[in-house]
């Protein structure tokens, strides 16, 4: 269409009008906005203009605009919000599509990524209404599998620890990571997809030599890990498991063993939360067979503790009980010098926490509460884990008939979470109320619990007590 022949964009001058911004000013925000990236955008008023008329920006002009126009507002606003929705639509759809497949190039994955954050930080509805993709999960695994390995040069005596790059990344994410323990992701979600996307992405697309190039690799994985579990927390299930997809090829770069298999077991515990339990299967014995002799025994452990949640949720009593046996042997023999630092989470409460998670799915109330009980410690524990696990050991008491002991720990537990951002957490209080209320014992009770909930989350979908 010729330019003289275009639709003015009404909705993007709208916005525009109601920000208070100029042409000159939503120019020069888009130059500051881009500012630290590798490449910034450039912008003037005349681009202005000619968007006004009607004229489409090119990747990624649109998503800065809505990006921009959202923080003078103070509110989402979204491409469509602007007139730019169909800027994106057939990416988007390539996204998704793409996400999903392991790449045979790291540009390609590191590519993804990129856009993934993109879509990510300005709520594309495409990419962040994405779902899981069972039929997905045989192709991930022979994917990784099966890649060519990496090729060291050779007289390369290994990575170079000291990377200082690779060190800032590795020091942030332990930084997010703990606040993500504490809070729950969505405190730390948007700052680490900027993080990524400003910070990380651009030096992966430089030259290193090959030891400093591996551990910036091995570094963005971890970051690629945590963005997938805080969006798996966020209840973005689809944007989740690209990230960890495309995470595996930042792995399999840096000739990571051990963290690609640890984004494997990730996929099997969400796979597993949300029903995959087969996928859960596949998954966590993927991560045990691509470490096979090289895995420490925490990580060993970690990845059995994740087969024997997925075989608990089969209802496979034995199989669960012979997984944690192995993990539990794993354990044991853990020796903490030459483990690495991201497994440090994965003490002994926390293998105690899978433990009883495994019960609860059994049904089995008395041990579910034993190893809760040792899930716990009251100094060590922080309160968003402490909240989970009071959860899981309010359900054994429901299953042990002990309704009135099950409400004083879910309520604690809803004390104890007061702030905390997760979607896995809302979960689990909506399961233990479904469960409460079907159990009929106490119909006040169950009242009186339903109405702590709906005053701290009035937005909570909860069910109603039966008559």
């Amino acid at each position: 269409m010729a330019a003289g022949k275009r639709e003015p964009n009404r909705r993007l001058a709208a916005v525009m009008q109601e920000a208070g911004m100029s042409n000159k000013g939503l120019a020069r925000r888009i130059v500051e906005a881009t500012a630290a990236w590798k490449e910034p955008l450039r912008a003037d008023h005349n681009d202005v203009r000619k968007w006004l008329d009607g004229m489409v920006p090119r990747d990624p002009k649109p998503r800065v605009i809505a990006q921009v126009l959202s923080a003078k507002l103070g509110r989402p606003v979204s491409l469509d919000d602007i007139g730019l929705g169909a800027a994106d639509a057939s990416e988007d759809d390539a996204l998704v599509n793409d996400g999903l497949a392991y790449q045979a190039e790291p540009s390609q994955a590191v590519a993804l990524l990129r856009q993934l954050t993109d879509a990510d930080l300005s709520d594309r509805r495409r990419v962040v209404n994405a779902t899981w993709r069972e039929d997905v999960a045989p192709q991930i695994i022979t994917g990784y599998m099966f890649s060519a390995p990496v090729v060291l040069t050779p007289g390369d005596d290994g990575p170079l620890r000291g990377a200082a790059a690779a060190e800032r990344i590795r020091r942030t994410t332990a930084h997010l990571m703990d606040m993500d323990f504490q809070f729950g992701g969505g405190h730390t979600r948007r700052m680490l997809i900027q993080f990524f996307r400003d910070q990380v992405v651009p030096l992966l697309r430089k030259h290193h030599p090959e030891p400093v190039r591996r551990e910036i690799f091995s570094a963005a994985a971890e970051v690629a890990q945590l963005l997938g579990w805080s969006a798996y927390d966020a209840g973005r299930h689809g944007v989740a498991m690209r990230y960890f997809t495309q995470g595996l090829k930042l792995a399999r770069e840096a000739d990571d063993h051990m963290l690609g298999a640890r984004m494997l077991s990730s996929l099997s515990h969400q796979a597993n939360y949300l029903g995959r339990f087969n996928d859960a299967v596949s998954f966590a014995r993927a991560a045990q067979t691509a470490t096979l002799g090289r895995a420490t025994s925490t990580v060993s452990s970690m990845f059995l503790a994740m087969e024997a949640r997925a075989l608990a949720s089969l209802g496979d009593k034995r199989g669960t009980a012979t997984a944690l046996h192995r993990a539990e042997q794993a354990f044991e023999t853990r020796d903490p010098s030459v483990e690495p630092e991201w497994i440090n989470y994965f003490d002994a409460l926390e293998l105690a926490g899978e433990a009883s998670h495994c019960f609860m799915d059994l049904g089995d109330g008395n041990r579910t509460k034993l190893f809760t009980a040792q899930a716990i410690d009251p100094v060590l524990t922080p309160p968003r884990t402490r909240a989970f696990i009071q959860m899981v050991s309010a359900a054994g008491s429901l299953a042990n008939g002990e309704p009135h002991e099950a409400v004083a720990l879910a309520t604690e537990a809803v004390e104890l979470a007061d702030g905390l951002q997760s979607m896995r957490y809302l979960r689990y209080l909506t399961d233990f109320c479904k469960a409460l209320h079907e159990l009929k014992a106490d119909r006040e009770l169950s009242q009186n619990f339903t109405s702590l909930l709906r005053s701290r989350y009035p937005k909570l979908a909860i069910p109603p007590v039966a008559a």
